[in-house]
């Protein structure tokens, strides 16, 4: 049986065929020397300014300098392949498509950084969340999208037409998520909850809003549990949000004593001693006076309510003010006499 002979590439035809790899390499190579020590150093020395801006811009080219040196070594490289005419226009829409992308992801870090930079130096006024970021990141992919086909020639215009016609029916389709998304919105615009609020919902869950999302609003418990409410849900839901008007919050502790007690000593005994603990717990408001309040007359007790304030930014701190009291209130009462019944009942007996 005869083999057919192979013939092998002399090495300039080898070369040629490798030469737009080479370049390729090259480029990619250069970009990532320049983004090692030129990005490096520029990021060293925006560090040492006040303005936070030119931080935000080199961050956003962070891993983009060396992918852009391999498009401009493929852009040379195609000036040294022997290739189709069909195929070096597909390889440079490629390359144009590829060049738009990374701007794109450029200009997406740029805007959602600059817009971070924007809600912090308004604090109060411009609620720092999100879905603030992901709306950005949204309009500068969707723009850089329509720009990378409008490269390749297609026609963005049927796009917008067949979009508008296929709204109505997306819109149906994605209520839910569409209800979540407007809901965020309306819930910022109206600036009655913030990020760092004290809230407690209708069904009893309470804790600081940790972030408003396009879908869900994140809630910490005191417990440092995750509560995930809907957006739509929580706009429609009886929130209490004890950022209000000012940053302080009650702290309410409920106390029984028997009947025959003397109600002005007992009176007298708990606000004391939630004094001591108003002046002394860390996170209490100091300087507040705590006030007892009788409410009812119980099957084996009088009940009352002592009332402390604490600090709504240091929410946490309000379970060590509860158990400061109970722990020295209970000492106090029986130092005075004063006593805390079991719950009894008196059975009259008619013989």
């Amino acid at each position: 049986m005869d083999f057919l002979p192979i013939e092998m590439p002399d090495l300039a035809t080898l070369l040629k065929a490798l030469l737009p790899l080479v370049f390729v390499l090259a480029g990619w190579l250069v970009g990532f020397l320049v983004e090692r020590f030129v990005v490096g150093r520029l990021k060293a020395i925006a560090a040492r300014t006040t303005w936070e801006g030119d931080d935000i811009a080199i961050a956003s080219v962070h891993g983009l300098v060396r992918w852009i040196g391999g498009l401009v070594g493929l852009h040379v490289a195609l000036h040294h392949w022997q290739v189709s005419a069909a195929v070096s226009a597909w390889i440079q829409k490629g390359t144009v498509v590829a060049a738009v992308m990374l701007a794109t992801l450029f200009a997406s870090r740029l805007a959602v950084g600059f817009v971070k930079l924007y809600t912090r130096s308004v604090e109060g006024v411009v609620p720092s969340m999100s879905i603030f970021h992901s709306l950005t990141k949204v309009v500068v992919f969707a723009l850089g999208i329509l720009i990378a086909l409008q490269s390749m020639g297609i026609s963005i215009a049927p796009i917008l037409t067949a979009l508008g016609v296929g709204g109505l029916a997306t819109a149906l389709a994605l209520q839910p998520t569409l209800a979540n998304l407007f809901s965020g919105i309306q819930i910022l615009a109206s600036r009655t909850i913030n990020q760092g609020d004290f809230i407690r919902l209708g069904t009893g869950e309470e804790g600081a809003v940790m972030d408003i999302s396009w879908r869900i609003t994140t809630i910490r418990t005191p417990t440092n549990n995750l509560v995930l409410v809907p957006n739509a849900k929580l706009a429609d839901a009886v929130v209490t949000n004890f950022h209000g008007p000012d940053l302080e919050m009650p702290v309410v502790v409920p106390v029984t004593v028997a009947y025959g007690t003397d109600l002005q000593k007992a009176e007298a005994v708990a606000i004391a001693v939630a004094t001591e603990v108003q002046e002394s717990v860390e996170g209490a408001i100091q300087g507040f006076q705590p006030l007892v309040r009788f409410f009812a007359l119980q099957e084996s007790d009088v009940a009352f309510n002592v009332i402390l304030r604490v600090n709504i930014q240091e929410w946490g701190r309000q379970g060590l003010v509860r158990h400061e009291f109970i722990k020295r209130l209970l000492p106090a009462f029986q130092r005075e006499g004063i006593e805390i019944p079991y719950p009894q009942r008196v059975v009259h007996r008619v013989d």
